[in-house]
């Protein structure tokens, strides 16, 4: 019961988000791509990009099953993803998850605050969520998102504008 108290309080809050922050957004005009259904080749490139030797969900099956799964399996899961896309629901093992608390390994294990929780997830769902992050991050990357979001970009990390910024530094100490 202090668990479920003590994650609830931690995770439970309110979007600090405004309204006003949402229409101050640039409208963009629509990508009907976004709105096919996933493909076979999506699926595969998901199934791959998933990490391995990570906990395993509350289904206890691990990654790598589905790494070495047959393209029959393949072509299961793309269908299940079709005909969740085509209803328009999600489903609800993909949204459960299993929040299991872990001691940080200092202060009194008594205390909630001195461990951290970790959600298990469905490895399907993750497989599913990641053809959606795939899609998206492909859509940012077509001019949405400027070139100083390197952090938010494939192959870039947020060190990458370091040396620039050091140049600049350097250049304006120079004047």
């Amino acid at each position: 019961m202090r668990w479920t108290e003590h994650f609830t309080s931690v995770l439970n809050f309110s979007s600090a988000i405004s309204d006003a922050a949402i229409d101050r957004l640039p409208r963009v005009d629509t990508n009907n791509e976004l709105d096919l259904p996933p493909s076979l080749p999506e699926t595969i490139q998901a199934v791959q990009q998933i990490s391995s030797g990570k906990a395993l969900g509350y289904d206890a099956i691990p990654p790598e099953v589905y790494k070495h799964g047959r393209p029959r399996l393949m072509a299961e899961f793309t269908t299940l993803f079709q005909e969740m896309w085509r209803q328009g629901k999600v489903l609800q093992d993909f949204k459960d998850a299993t929040i299991v608390h872990f001691y940080k390994r200092e202060g009194n294990r008594q205390l909630c605050d001195n461990h951290r929780g970790i959600s298990l997830l469905s490895i399907t769902g993750k497989i599913f969520t990641r053809i959606l992050l795939n899609r998206l991050s492909g859509h940012l990357e077509q001019g949405l998102l400027p070139e100083s979001q390197c952090g938010f970009r494939r192959y870039r990390g947020t060190t990458d504008l370091n040396f620039p910024a050091r140049q600049l530094q350097d250049k304006c100490q120079e004047i």
